[in-house]
């Protein structure tokens, strides 16, 4: 009843999917025709799995269309022999026999004796069934007989007898059934060898459905609700109709998972049939089954249920013999055939009852120990159930059930806690209770990467609490600082961390993270604080003692100032490098911090490892909020190092999660630091991507004075500069700094900032603009003393150099800062003061150098995944005329000079000929011609010269 029952609530709805197993039964339909004789088609699977309807459906479209007759068993009814023969041939009522003188029936079949062993009158008897088969068939016949697992003896014997000795008439025989409810040893499945059997034989066994075949049967619901319905149902077409919808128990879709999907009334009425007729005792078990919910064994059930082991044990296989139960692969505990009838069964159940059975199971699993979503389960359930027991119990279990699991299964710690805050809002629970909870989720969630939740959650419970000299109301406003951190909130973040601090001892754990906090907006908001040398004062954690120095080593190296940087790095490096992996886990932004002012120092091993290790924590520990910040700065060392694909991914995902956890500011970084790898890497497509990217950067920035919006301002004025528009390179970065020394701008940056100007300022065709950036960009390196920092000033006095035409005097500059590049692990500015060298050395007929330069700058930008190298290996040495042009509008220019089509020049760019037009404008205007034939003679005296 249970399978038909499942099956009618899919009544009106399309038949989808299973055509494989569709055309298996009308291959077999087809060679009982075709040959005459008995075919056999067994289609099994669990209750609700459409075996049914696969049936109906696959006979329905089969040619030509044999007689039908289609025999159901009922569990009611088991007693009766022969009784799904005589509903498919139509017999009224059953028949009483006295076992002592078998007769015939009414429907023409003979009623043998119940004798165990068979004997010559039972063979007679089948023998005769068969011949009386044999006539019905001659013609052609199709016989189901479904939920044969309800059988009665004498039917399983005679479908036995018809296995070994098929009838010689076409008729396909079609058997459904369920094999785990079997209580007579079923003969079917592939026949042993050297038994005889029929022609054909075929065995399917139903799956469930795929998600295509769920959203093809419902096509009118939500996908992402049909999605997890689906998940719940497992597929199975007969509980996916039993779902309503799919929501929990008490509608709140948290909880789903432990208290199980919420059933329509209808199908709990359709699946009782399936316990109805238990004993009293089986009835018991399987409600003390759904009560522990997971994989349980003998003794736990004894305990909720209050039954003596060893009568829990027999019930429990009887429960396994009609299939409701299962036995855990390996194991000696049982669980539900299904999530869905588990549901049924504990919606069918008293809930007072369920509200002790559930304490029961609880009190035990606390006694043994069980692992924490085990004893989670129970809590959860208790706290949705009406009982008189105070909360606060229940709400611990929780409590540190979640504080257990956060770093593996955040999204079920967060679940349980929600649970836990709704039992003790006000005037259920105390307020120390509430606030607890109230923390403890609003940390997961901000690490989870929710900070809007943690930021609320944070709001309300922070005023609540008292000082105490414990520092627990100082850590919580740390926690809420670092949320409106992340948020890009930083006057609020710092406003909230300076009222905090004023009153606060010193030496307390949460006075070290308030002022870690502060230091690290001082630096995003664009308003560092002066920076002190040497160890922070007072006693705190290793790990808050770290955090402190190394956001101080950052700002120091953010500002230029390097020698107070080292010594607050040395002083931290050793603290951070013993900590444990658990304390670093809990506080990443330390191990961020570090690799960034590593990274400025121009130590990027040192960075590469601090931040790895900091990825590598947080990606295991599920921690957004971590994850989006360290592969920013991993992205910077990979920047540093040239490796352009690698900074693309790395963006790609940290904007992702930027997204994803709502930060502006964080995926403003994200961005710009896309677009710069975007703009060197040089592509057909790169620079509008680049420029694009870039714009969308500087529109989510706060405000150009913050981190942020000075990364994006930069990041937009080296984009639009490779771009070809050293106007507006000039305009951002100017904007950005605040005056011509951007003295705004990050001072350890500042000489390569000043080469971009100097850059932009020849690209312009302005040479004495040129000539004081360079100054300005040697000036600032000469502060710093940083090799890397030191290559940009003289990469740029080079080119200045090269512009005037001085070549002879520009090769020693030029050679130095791609040494220095070298060596400062800096590998695309390697390669490109290596094509400095090359066409500057061939320019004075140097070609053994030329060669050697050419060659090795090309393996790095092979290294780097630039095009850039390649673009300008093939530029002239010539002062202004030509600098205006950008790498990319030179190559075309060259293109278009030697007579190739704008079709086929944007075929081999990769470019629509619009966009080569559209290029080919700009260079017209920039060279001073009107037409292909004036750019073929301004190009070829670049040639002539230069050659």
């Amino acid at each position: 009843m249970t399978a038909a029952g499942l099956e009618d609530a899919l009544s009106g709805s399309p038949f989808v999917g299973r055509r494989p197993e569709v055309a298996r039964i009308r291959a077999a339909h087809a060679d009982s025709v075709r040959t005459g004789t008995q075919v056999v088609c067994e289609v099994v699977g669990d209750p609700g799995i459409g075996k049914t309807r696969l049936v109906h459906a696959a006979l329905d479209g089969c040619l030509p269309a044999l007689p039908r007759a289609v025999g159901t068993c009922v569990e009611a009814e088991r007693d009766i022999p022969f009784h799904v023969f005589r509903h498919a041939f139509g017999a009224p009522h059953p028949v009483s026999v006295d076992p002592q003188h078998p007769t015939a029936v009414p429907d023409g079949l003979p009623t043998p004796t119940a004798v165990a062993p068979l004997d010559v009158r039972q063979f007679r008897t089948y023998q005769l069934a068969r011949r009386l088969l044999t006539l019905a068939a001659r013609d052609g016949l199709t016989l189901v007989l479904d939920d044969l697992h309800w059988a009665d003896t004498s039917s399983m014997g005679l479908v036995a007898h018809l296995l070994r000795y098929p009838v010689s008439a076409p008729l396909l025989l079609i058997l459904v059934y369920r094999p785990r409810q079997l209580d007579t040893a079923m003969p079917f499945g592939p026949p042993d060898a050297g038994v005889p059997g029929g022609r054909g034989r075929e065995r399917i066994e139903l799956g469930p459905l795929s998600l295509a075949e769920t959203v093809t049967l419902y096509p009118d619901e939500d996908p992402a609700d049909l999605g997890r319905r689906h998940d719940r149902a497992a597929g199975n077409p007969g509980y996916l109709a039993a779902l309503d919808a799919v929501g929990p128990a008490d509608g709140d879709r948290d909880a789903a998972p432990t208290t199980g999907p919420r059933l329509t009334d209808r199908a709990v009425a359709t699946l009782r049939a399936e316990w109805a007729g238990l004993a009293p005792v089986d009835a018991t078990c399987l409600r003390a089954a759904a009560v522990c919910g997971t994989p349980c064994g003998v003794d736990l059930l004894a305990e909720v249920a209050r039954l003596p082991a060893g009568q829990v044990t027999e019930s429990a296989w009887r429960l396994v013999r009609r299939d409701l139960l299962r036995v855990v692969p390996t194991t000696a505990r049982f669980t539900f055939r299904h999530p869905v009838l588990r549901a049924a069964v504990a919606q069918d159940t008293d809930p007072a009852w369920r509200a002790e059975a559930h304490h029961r199971a609880l009190t035990v699993l606390l006694a043994r120990q069980a692992p924490p979503a085990e004893r989670a389960a129970q809590a959860e359930h208790l706290l949705g159930l009406p009982h008189g027991r105070p909360v606060e119990p229940y709400v611990d279990v929780l409590c540190r059930a979640a504080e257990q699991i956060r770093g593996d299964a955040p999204e079920l710690a967060v679940r349980w806690l929600r649970t836990a805050l709704r039992a003790v809002r006000p005037p259920a629970g105390s307020p120390d209770s509430r606030h607890d909870v109230t923390l403890l989720l609003a940390r997961i969630t901000g690490e989870m990467g929710n900070l809007a939740e943690s930021r609320t959650l944070l709001r309300e419970v922070v005023p609540e609490l008292p000082v105490d000299p414990t520092g627990r109301r100082t850590a919580a406003v740390a926690q809420w600082v670092r949320v409106e951190r992340l948020l890009g909130n930083y006057a609020e973040a710092a406003a909230i961390s300076r009222r905090e601090l004023v009153g606060t001892p010193t030496p307390t754990a949460g006075a070290f993270q308030l002022a870690t906090e502060l230091g690290a907006i001082g630096i995003l908001s664009g308003h560092p604080s002066p920076v002190p040398g040497g160890a922070p004062d007072g006693e705190a954690s290793g790990v808050d003692r770290a955090g402190l120095l190394a956001v101080r080593g950052l700002a120091a190296a953010h500002d230029g100032e390097v020698q107070i940087a080292r010594e607050l790095l040395a002083a931290g490096a050793p603290i951070v490098d013993a900590l444990p992996d658990r304390d670093l886990r809990e506080r990443p932004d330390c191990l961020l911090a570090f690799g960034l002012a590593e990274l400025f120092l121009e130590r990027p091993a040192d960075a590469t490892r601090h931040l790895d290790r900091g990825i590598t924590l947080v990606r295991d520990a599920h921690r957004d909020d971590g994850l989006c910040q360290l592969l920013l700065g991993r992205s910077q060392v990979a920047y540093h190092r040239g490796q352009l694909g690698t900074v693309i991914g790395l963006t790609t995902e940290a904007g992702g999660i930027a997204r994803r956890i709502g930060s502006r500011s964080l995926l403003s970084f994200a961005l710009a630091f896309e677009a710069q790898a975007t703009a060197w890497r040089g592509g057909p497509r790169d620079d509008e991507r680049a420029v694009a990217l870039a714009r969308t950067a500087v529109e989510l920035a706060n405000d150009l004075d913050s981190w942020s919006g000075r990364t994006a301002a930069t990041a937009l004025a080296t984009a639009t500069l490779l771009a070809g528009d050293p106007a507006t390179c000039v305009e951002m970065l100017t904007d950005a700094g605040g005056d011509s020394r951007l003295t705004r701008l990050q001072a350890s940056l500042r000489p390569m900032w000043h080469e971009l100007l100097c850059a932009a300022a020849l690209a312009a065709g302005d040479l004495p603009e040129a000539y004081r950036r360079a100054r300005a960009a040697l000036a600032a390196a000469d502060l710093l003393g940083l090799p890397g920092q030191y290559a940009f000033a003289e990469s740029a006095y080079g080119e200045v150099l090269l512009a005037r035409g001085e070549v002879l005097t520009a090769l020693p500059y030029l050679r130095t800062a791609a040494d220095r590049f070298r060596a400062a692990g800096m590998t695309l500015r390697h390669s490109l003061a290596l094509v400095a060298i090359a066409r500057a050395s061939e320019a004075v007929d140097q070609h053994g150098p030329a060669g050697r330069a050419r060659r090795r700058a090309q393996e790095l930008a092979a290294r780097c995944g630039t095009e850039r190298v390649g673009l300008r290996l093939a530029r002239p040495v010539r002062a202004l005329a030509e600098t205006a042009l950008t790498d990319r509008e030179w190559h075309i220019a060259r293109l278009a000079s030697t007579g190739v089509t704008n079709r086929l020049i944007g075929r081999q760019l990769h470019i629509s000929p619009r966009t080569v037009e559209a290029h080919l404008t700009r260079i017209y205007r920039k060279a001073g011609v009107e037409s292909r034939s004036g750019l073929v003679a301004w190009v070829s005296r670049f040639d002539d010269t230069d050659r």
